[in-house]
């Protein structure tokens, strides 16, 4: 069984001994309330698949295949490799199954009970057999390609080599066709032809139709069972509408108050005919009406699945259709306790909360005859509604009601987003199951974070960076991953990352190659619960200290040549090819004089060396200077020098 649309239809008829409701209800896969069972078959078309119940079993065509079920919807039987399977009939008797196959211009008789091909029935004459109906031991064959002409035939389904015996031809299309008691009924685009079948030919009673009604886009016909009434679903007007078979006179219709529901696509009646159920292409999907009354007794508002055009059937007290989802695979739907006593289920919940926050859900069962449901298992799960499908359904909990049928139960969603929470009673023998559904949204909890640099900053020297992220509901945020960028001055980004600890503080360390001012941003992505957040600082960087050392003699004579030497240190510095400059300051009986010596160039280890020769006694002092750079400060270094006179 296929679970990738687990969206479910609840169809009931209403009858003296029953209450009518209808319900789409996302069951649980242990739970019995309804099922979807998997065709095998990805199919794009909107018309061709349908579905007929007879002795116990269910059919379902799909393409090029046939699936039988029994009453439970366990599959029993498939015949594959079939030209175009299309409408279907079975006879009375459960015995016999017929199939219209379009691509072969066939038509299949299968004997139900080894689910074999009994024989086939050649329609070359009339191509493209679309619908079918059992009736009297005859089968009528509504057939046509596409916008081509195509008419109504009957094939004597006793006969040994049956011929079909056409009744109307020139029609557009395919007509739909539905045959019960003394009556044939034949829908085209734009009309409703019934005939009378009680005799050995096949007359026209008359048309229902233009100019009296305004039909048009014809999509599903049926029968009450005695053929006194024949009901439509035509895609204009915006309703099913029921006629009497005798004078052709509208008797009645179903879902006419309705401002736009949709496009009708199928119509069933009850076995028992006091029920009308009736699909829409919109959101307002399914409804059930009184066939008497023309009353709608439940309605349904769902988009998940869609009944195909005239796929809708029932079985004893169950309901089955051919649905399609939204990746165009084709499921048939099971709905089972439809002749029970109904019963209601409510759900209520805020409509917004925060993620991660305790929310209580409160709800009812509630049995139509006013009977205590007492203690009764009601099952609650819920998915997230993406923009595009749903999310993975997610059991919440099984509560238990009290004997009035109140329950009450606590959860906390576990992202930000709209949440449907459904809740599931799987009934008893005498009360049908029901569901209930709310919506929940959900908003991110805020989240924070700092950012902070510890001690002064220096070009070359590591800087430390301290944070801390915080979650608005107190929450320990445990291990995340921060991403941090640094702006550099000359507008170069470097990306680093730092990780929380359990409590969400942070550290990070940076060396900064320049000097400038730098601006570091930390940001949090946040996840499915909690909000991204930010935070920026602005750190300056100073210019990185250098050293400068000079070294000599400390006494020297006149006429004797000074050898001095030194370094330029500092972090990182490459000072190769760099120049000092130089000077040298007397002081003596003649004053004191400072001069400005030829610059010196360092070695690529910051090395230099310089020789001078004093030519007058006195004190010397030599001071060397490197005007610093981009991201170093400046230096300076001085030795002094005694000099004593010349010796006679």
């Amino acid at each position: 069984m296929s679970l990738r649309l687990v969206q479910r239809l609840l169809v009931t008829a209403a009858t003296a001994a029953t209450v009518a409701a209808v319900l789409v209800a996302q069951a649980p896969a242990a739970m019995a309330a309804d099922s979807l069972i998997d065709l095998g078959v990805d199919s794009p078309i909107m018309n061709g698949p349908d579905v007929v119940a007879g002795n116990d079993r269910v059919y379902a065509s799909a393409e090029d295949r046939i699936v039988a079920v029994d009453a439970r919807g366990v599959i029993t039987g498939t015949i594959t490799g079939l030209a175009g399977a299309r409408g279907l009939a079975v006879t009375p008797d459960g015995t016999r199954l017929y199939a219209a196959l379009k691509n072969s211009n066939e038509v299949a008789e299968i004997d139900t009970g080894s689910f074999s091909i009994n024989r086939r029935f050649d329609l070359a004459a009339y191509p493209c057999p679309g619908h079918l109906s059992w009736s009297g031991g005859r089968l009528y064959v509504g057939y046509g390609c596409g916008s081509q002409e195509g008419g109504v035939l009957s094939v004597d389904t006793s006969a040994a080599q049956p011929e079909p015996a056409l009744i109307a031809s020139r029609l557009p299309g395919a007509p739909v066709v539905a045959a019960a008691g003394p009556t044939l009924v034949a829908s085209t685009n734009n009309e409703i032809d019934v005939y009378d079948t009680s005799g050995v030919e096949v007359t026209l009673r008359g048309k229902i139709g233009q100019p009296a009604y305004d039909l048009s886009n014809a999509q599903d016909l049926t029968l009450t069972p005695d053929g006194s009434t024949a009901l439509s679903a035509f895609g204009f007007p915006h309703r099913f509408d029921a006629w009497d078979t005798t004078s052709l006179a509208l008797v009645r219709s179903y879902g006419a108050e309705e401002q736009f529901p949709g496009y009708p696509q199928a119509v069933a009646v009850t076995p028992d005919g006091t029920s009308v159920v009736g699909t829409w292409t919109s959101e307002s999907s399914v409804d059930l009406f009184d066939a008497a009354t023309g009353e709608k007794t439940f309605a349904y508002v769902d988009s998940d699945v869609e009944v195909l055009p005239g796929a809708l059937t029932t079985l004893g007290g169950d309901v089955f259709a051919v649905v399609k989802d939204p990746s165009d695979r084709l499921n048939l739907w099971r709905v089972p306790g439809v002749g029970l006593s109904a019963s209601t289920l409510t759900l209520t919940a805020p409509y917004a909360v925060d993620a991660l926050a305790p929310l209580t859900l409160t709800g009812r069962l509630a049995l139509a005859d006013g009977s205590a449901p007492g203690e009764q298992r009601v099952v609650v799960s819920r998915r997230l509604e993406e923009l595009e499908g749903n999310g993975p359904r997610e059991p919440v909990a099984e509560v238990t009601t009290a004997a009035d049928g109140t329950f009450t139960l606590t959860d906390a969603l576990p992202a930000a987003g709209r949440f449907r929470y459904e809740a599931l009673w799987d009934g008893t023998a005498e009360h049908r199951w029901s569901r209930a559904y709310t919506y929940v949204t959900a908003a991110k909890v805020k989240s924070s974070i700092t950012l902070d640099s510890t001690g002064t900053a220096t070009a070359f020297e590591p800087l430390t960076l301290t944070g801390r992220l915080t979650l608005a509901n107190g929450a320990a945020p445990g291990e995340q991953r921060l991403t941090v960028t640094r702006h550099a001055p000359n507008g170069t980004l470097l990306t680093l990352s730092a990780v929380t600890s359990a409590d969400g503080t942070y550290t990070l360390t940076d060396t900064p190659p320049a000097a400038g001012g730098y601006t570091y941003y930390v940001a949090w992505s946040g996840n499915a619960a909690y909000e991204l957040c930010y935070a920026s600082r602005y750190v300056p960087v100073a210019k990185a200290p250098t050293v400068l050392t000079l070294t000599g003699p400390e006494k020297s004579r006149v006429d004797r040549p000074l050898e001095f030497s030194g370094t330029l240190s500092g972090p990182g510095l490459d000072p190769s090819g760099t120049v000092i400059t130089v000077e040298r300051t007397v002081s003596n009986r003649d004053g004191t004089v400072t001069t400005r010596q030829p610059g010196v160039r360092l070695t690529s280890d910051g090395h230099f060396t310089f020789a001078d020769t004093p030519q007058a006694g006195g004190d010397y002092i030599y001071t060397v200077r490197w005007a610093g750079m981009t991201s170093y400060q400046a230096a300076e270094a001085g030795h002094t020098v005694t000099v004593n006179g010349a010796i006679d």
